[in-house]
């Protein structure tokens, strides 16, 4: 019986404790936990545009064959990847904020000490970065794969 209170005070002593803490740790985790997702979903977006530029090699080979400089190609490359981020901070914004607040209602249904705040510093610093990416990536994806003349790629890509 001794045991038992001791273990219960002993509990109680614990979360009396480290009762402000929970918050710092929520925030710890879900920090962490969106910053992975962010490294993925930013490595899934280089490894895309990689690909799409590499399988594009011809006709971009092509495009420059005819007429268009480097710079056309580079900008119109960089719209491809503002594109890009437009669709996915369109789907943040609806998709994403719908099911923050969903689970927002879950959480404070479980844990009474929940505020609602949506992240708006946070997503606008995010997003520009993401932006950023977005904008650099594609122009860098196409210097990596222009090394050779307009001529010596149109040949390789045939051959390939």
């Amino acid at each position: 019986m001794v045991s038992e209170i001791s273990q219960i005070d002993g509990i109680e002593n614990l979360r009396l404790t480290y009762a402000p803490y929970p918050q710092v740790t929520a925030d710890v985790l879900g920090t962490g936990l969106s910053v992975i997702l962010l490294l993925a979903g930013v490595m899934n977006f280089i490894n895309t545009m990689v690909v799409n530029v590499s399988t594009r090699r011809y006709e971009l080979a092509i495009l420059e064959s005819v007429g268009m400089t480097k710079r056309q190609i580079k900008r119109m490359l960089s719209m491809e990847g503002c594109y890009y981020w437009g669709v996915s901070f369109s789907l943040v914004v609806t998709i994403g904020t719908a099911i923050y607040i969903m689970l927002y209602v879950i959480f404070s249904k479980v844990i009474s000490y929940a505020v609602f705040s949506y992240p708006f510093i946070p997503l606008a610093l995010v997003s520009g970065l993401v932006l950023l990416i977005c904008l650099i990536v594609p122009i860098w994806a196409y210097k990596a794969d222009i090394k050779l003349p307009v001529v010596e790629r149109l040949r390789i890509s045939e051959k390939g």
